[in-house]
C-alpha cells in the first residue's frame, strides 16, 4: 500500500521510487532539510558574492535532492539556474531567479518537515 502523502509533493514519484517505506522518506526528508536547505540558502551568499564556481558547484550538487524529497516541479528551475550561472548571465539576473525559486523552496519547508515528523511517527 502506498504511502499517504501531502499531495503539494510528487506522490506519484516518491511511492513509485520509495513505495510503503515511510522510514526512508523520512530519512530523505530530513536531509533535504538538514543539508541541502542549508546549501541552498547559503547559495544566496556566494551568488551576491559573485563566486560563479562554487555557485555552479553548490546547485549541481544539491540538484538531485528536489527530485529525491519529491519537488519535482522546482528541479527544472533549479536546472536552469544552474545553466544560467554556467552561461555567466549578469548576477543580478541570477540573484533574482534564485529569489523566484527559494519562494517555492520555502513554501515547501514546512510541507517536508510535517510529512517527516508525522512519517517518523508511524
Amino acid at each position: 500500500m502506498a504511502l499517504q502523502l501531502n499531495p503539494a509533493l510528487d506522490v506519484n514519484y516518491l511511492n513509485q521510487v520509495y513505495g510503503d517505506d515511510a522510514s526512508i522518506v523520512q530519512i530523505i526528508f530530513e536531509a533535504f532539510l538538514s543539508d541541502s536547505l542549508p546549501r541552498w540558502q547559503g547559495l544566496q551568499t556566494v551568488l551576491e558574492d559573485e563566486n560563479l564556481t562554487e555557485a555552479a558547484s553548490i546547485v549541481h550538487g544539491i540538484k538531485p535532492s528536489f527530485t529525491m524529497a519529491g519537488l519535482t516541479g522546482i528541479r527544472p528551475k533549479v536546472e536552469e539556474l544552474e545553466k544560467a550561472i554556467h552561461a555567466e548571465t549578469d548576477i543580478n539576473d541570477l540573484i533574482a531567479h534564485y529569489h523566484r525559486i527559494s519562494k517555492d523552496v520555502y513554501s515547501m519547508t514546512p510541507i517536508l518537515e510535517q510529512e517527516a515528523e508525522r512519517l517518523g511517527k508511524l
